[in-house]
């Protein structure tokens, strides 16, 4: 069984990814340092956003849901959802993307 990283240091490297590759992202909530949950708002325009998850899949593994559905949505609904979401489990981190791209920093591809 492989050990796994922390939610504060997988947070950590992906902000130094994303800076890397010109994406604006930033901690809007610290969460356990250990174990938090965590949630990335992706900001792609001022009227298209989605709340993504971090969720542990079958096999063990993690994976990111969208939250808000498969499409994009209002950013006030991102904020609404978001919101639900803290008040159910007050140690997540929030991070806050903002990308044309829509991507998910945590997903972004590495070099070899």
């Amino acid at each position: 069984m492989s050990a796994r990283l922390t939610s504060e240091l997988l947070v950590a490297a992906s902000l130094r990814r994303a800076d890397q590759l010109g994406i604006a992202a930033v901690v809007l909530r610290r969460g356990d340092p250990d174990a938090g949950s965590l949630f990335v708002e992706v900001e792609k325009s001022a009227a298209e956003a989605a709340l993504l998850g971090r969720v542990t899949g079958f096999e063990g593994g993690y994976e990111w849901v969208r939250l808000t559905g498969a499409g994009w949505v209002a950013p006030a609904e991102v904020t609404e959802r978001l919101a639900r979401e803290q008040a159910r489990d007050p140690d997540c981190w929030v991070i806050s993307v903002q990308d044309t791209g829509g991507r998910n920093i945590f997903d972004l591809e590495h070099p070899d």
